[in-house]
């Protein structure tokens, strides 16, 4: 099995700021078609919507996008299964917040024949400072 450092970058950077486009867009319905199918399958397309919607309270919804980073690492489903996984960050201006308070993170894995995302939340910085990635 692969680990994430041989995750194909350019396919999995392109689901995420795929992801993070619809976002933006406010098309929350194509940002969950980018999703494992799990995560609609378990809750609903319908609420897997809401869920995603959900975590705009924390810091807003984005209503733009600047990469800024990304590592490699592993998923640890459940089940036990393990997959590789890249985890792309990205700052954003909010409907809350100025670009820099709120960053937002997506996880890829493969699926089959495609990349899908996986793990998807914001960030806020609370107090310090930045890593020198994010500024």
């Amino acid at each position: 099995m692969p680990n994430g450092r041989e995750t194909d970058y350019a396919a999995a950077r392109k689901v995420s700021d795929s992801f993070m486009a619809d976002l933006v867009a406010n098309n929350v319905n194509s940002a969950v078609s980018l999703m494992e199918p799990d995560f609609a399958n378990a809750l609903g397309r319908t609420q897997a919507e809401a869920q995603i919607k959900k975590l705009f309270d924390y810091c807003g919804r984005p209503l733009d996008s600047e990469f800024k980073h990304d590592e490699t690492g592993f998923k640890i489903y459940l089940d036990g299964r393990k997959s590789p996984m890249r985890k792309f960050y990205y700052a954003a201006t909010t409907d809350q917040n100025a670009k820099g308070v709120c960053f937002f993170s997506v996880s890829v894995v493969p699926d089959r024949t495609a990349f899908m995302v996986t793990e998807y939340g914001p960030l806020k910085l609370q107090s310090g400072e930045l890593p020198d990635w994010l500024k």
